[in-house]
């Protein structure tokens, strides 16, 4: 049963359990894309708004280098470029995994496993063929990022050539300005490469909680019961309110037959009741269980098939009959009476 094949979409009790343990669709390549793209677009804006904290902390760096201990200000000139940079990835990574997984947070993984150690099981993982596509994924992110970036380079060349004999304000500006442009291209790149590794990450999640019919069948009976208990527990239910409503024909008035198929018996109390009400009905057997138990208790018995029909579709037991059968039931019950006054 264990080695069925899992053919069946996960339920949201699996779904749950997963979560619980950990187990997400999650594609780190997104989180490092993201947050290089993210560093690559504020990168111009931190050295412009920082350049010249940066030049002071270059030069409190030259004269404090003989002394062998910076200044509190080479400190807190660093601190400050620095820290936009730091919130930003703390933002960036914080969104990401919001966007991917939502709010999870599980100890799960961080549980000791001594499958984790076991040497046997390491090199399977390694050589499993997860692993294998995980290189392969690797080598070719490298490679076509690789090929982007010499390509931009190669588009560039004329202007890195001409930095010889530019200014060196001028020639720093070119070349920062040519590394921009690799590393805008390479991130937009790295960031489609990293939403189709995204999408393969959530084939492969979905794929490994898929379920066996055998799993679906033993998780429906501990969430919903043995579905053979409930049956038989429906069955113990259906005979305890079938002997209650054998009972309550001792209380009826009149009962009314098809007269074979169907019997309905009746009760009337002008004083509680609006109308007559349905206590026992039943049909075959039933029907002629009903039709003993009135013959016990010498209640009288009406033969009239088309309103016993019309009773047994349309009343349930305990309700009270409608008015378009006033009539007829009516008639049956002046009949009942009439017998009785003249057995007095």
């Amino acid at each position: 049963m264990a080695d069925e094949e899992r053919t069946e979409q996960a339920t949201p009790r699996k779904r749950q359990e997963a979560r619980r343990k950990g187990q997400v669709a999650r594609s780190a390549e997104v989180n490092a894309a993201c947050l290089f793209l993210a560093f690559i677009l504020i990168l111009p804006l931190v050295l412009r708004w920082g350049g010249e904290r940066l030049l002071l902390t270059m030069q409190h760096g030259l004269i404090a280098a003989g002394a062998m201990r910076p200044s509190d200000a080479v400190l807190w000139s660093a601190l400050a470029m620095l820290t936009p940079i730091m919130g930003l990835a703390l933002l960036v990574a914080l969104i990401t995994n919001l966007l991917q997984v939502g709010f999870t947070l599980s100890a799960y993984p961080l549980q000791p496993d001594l499958n984790r150690i076991d040497p046997i099981k390491g090199f399977q993982r390694l050589f499993s063929t997860r692993a294998l596509m995980e290189l392969f994924k690797s080598l070719l992110k490298f490679g076509i990022i690789a090929w982007v970036a010499w390509r931009t380079l190669q588009d560039e060349m004329d202007t890195l050539m001409a930095t010889a004999r530019m200014p060196l304000p001028d020639a720093l500006a070119s070349i920062g300005n040519t590394l921009y442009q690799v590393g805008l291209r390479v991130g937009l790149l790295w960031l489609i490469l990293a939403l189709l590794d995204y999408l393969y990450q959530r084939w492969e999640f979905e794929k490994s909680i898929r379920m066996s019919r055998y799993e679906l069948k033993e998780e429906f009976r501990q969430t919903e019961g043995d579905p053979h208990v409930r049956m038989r527990q429906r069955q113990r239910m259906q005979q305890i309110a079938r002997a209650r409503m054998i009972q309550e024909v001792r209380r009826a008035d009149v009962m009314i037959t098809n007269p074979v198929t169907y019997a309905v018996a009746l009760r009337y109390d002008r004083v509680r009741m609006r109308a007559p009400r349905v206590v026992a009905k039943g049909r075959g057997w039933l029907a002629q269980r009903l039709r003993e138990e009135a013959l016990r208790w010498h209640v009288p018995i009406v033969p009239n098939p088309p309103l016993a029909r019309s009773l047994y579709a349309q009343v349930e037991v305990g309700q009270e009959i409608p008015s378009a059968l006033y009539q007829a039931v009516a008639e049956v019950l002046a009949y009942v009476y009439r017998l009785r006054r003249g057995r007095r």
